[in-house]
This record gives C-alpha cells, structure tokens and sequence, in this order.
C-alpha cells in the first residue's frame, strides 16, 4: 500500500498520474487479478482510500455500509469515521490564519490553497520559499495545534518547497489499513523519507517498523528485498 499526503479525494485518475511508473512495472510484470488488487493507496494520509483493480485502474473503497473502510474502523478512537465536520473545520481554520501570519511576518511569495481536508503554504509563480522559512511555517502551526483544545490526528510537514497541514497523518493511515486489512503491527512495514518532526512519516514511527530512504534508488532496492 502507499500511503501519502497527496490529496485528490476521490478522483482516481490524479493518483494514477502520480503512480504512472509503478502501474507500469506491475503491467510490464503481467500481474493480474488478486494481485494488482492487493495494492491499495490512502491519499490525504488517511482520507481517501483506493484499490486498484484487474484493470490497472484505481477505485474508491467504499467508505460506509458493510465493509466500508471508516465504518470497519470506527473501533478506533481517531479513526476519519469518528471525525465531525466542525472539527475538521476548526483545524483547517487555524492552518489557514497561522500560515497567512507566517506569509506576512516572513514577507513570503507565497499564497494558500485550502482544500477539503488539508491547507497548504506554496510559493507563486516562478518564487521558491527556502527550507527554513518553510519549517518555520511548520513548527509554528503545530505549537498552535498542540496547544489548542482541538482533539483531531494532524499533520503539519514541510514538503521540501512548500508546507501543509493535513486532517489526520499516517499513523491513522496505517493504523487504518492494519485494522481493515487484518495485518498485525509486528507483520507491517512503513519506508519514507520525512521521519524529521517537520516531515510527514515522521507520526508511522509509533505504530509500526520502519526504514528511513533518502532516494528513488534507496526505494527500489528495498522494494525489490521485500
């Protein structure tokens, strides 16, 4: 499974753009059936659940019912199934004000996209926003978060060029997909390459192993030992 912070929610074919060269190699290996549909990708770090299907294409998981995702994982206490709209609400409010004071204390070029469960801080047109400012932006939001009477899983992480604060964070993510997939903790294995405070595998840590890679080709080669 991939779990990552981009966010698209259920529009199936910007994943596949994102994923082009690994549906590509499951194709070129000639996977089929109960394989490709073992692959599973939460976007928005635990929001949108997806299955790729015999056809090489991603389908929506459904969320509610018998056997939807968040009904199956309402047992847990910060599972999305458990989130209220006002909440969220509440999180995404404070992201959007705090980067908007980040922007006009730091003088950034930047400007805000608010989308349905996640903020984000990005340069315009032709600018770049150093690393530093970004993590600034960052660490001043989760002071913020940690300190208010919002109870929600988030995940505020510096993306490398711009910075977003996310509903939820992986380790709901995986949590989720543990629950729902019948897979024990010990049995899990989470690689990323943002295990710092301000990056966003850095909440897998307390839920699972997991490897640290600093490259594509670090990816492949434990991909191919695994």
């Amino acid at each position: 499974a991939v779990v990552t912070a981009a966010g698209y929610e259920y529009q199936a074919a910007k994943y596949e753009l994102r994923l082009s060269g690994l549906l590509a190699y499951f194709k070129e290996k000639g996977l089929k059936g109960d394989d490709l549909e073992r692959f599973y990708i939460f976007g928005g770090e635990c929001n949108y659940l997806l299955r790729l299907g015999a056809d090489y294409k991603l389908h929506a998981v459904k969320e509610n019912g018998p056997g939807g995702w968040m009904n199956s994982t309402k047992h847990m206490s910060e599972s999305p199934g458990n989130w209220s709209e006002s909440e969220v609400k509440s999180v995404l409010d404070m992201a959007e004000a705090s980067f908007n004071s980040s922007m006009e204390d730091q003088n950034m070029r930047a400007r805000i996209i608010r989308k349905k469960r996640s903020v984000g801080l990005i340069p315009k047109a032709d600018e770049k926003i150093t690393r530093e400012a970004l993590d600034e932006a960052v660490l001043r939001i989760q002071s913020e978060l940690d300190n208010s009477k919002i109870n929600l899983p988030f995940c505020a992480f510096n993306g490398g060029r711009d910075a977003w604060v996310d509903v939820g964070n992986k380790r709901v993510g995986v949590q989720v997909l543990q629950s729902y997939l019948g897979v024990p903790p010990e049995e899990s294995l989470h690689i990323g390459d943002q295990f710092l405070n301000t990056g966003n595998d850095f909440a897998a840590r307390s839920v699972c192993p997991c490897v640290w890679i600093t490259s594509p080709e670090e990816t492949h080669i434990f991909s191919s030992l695994f």
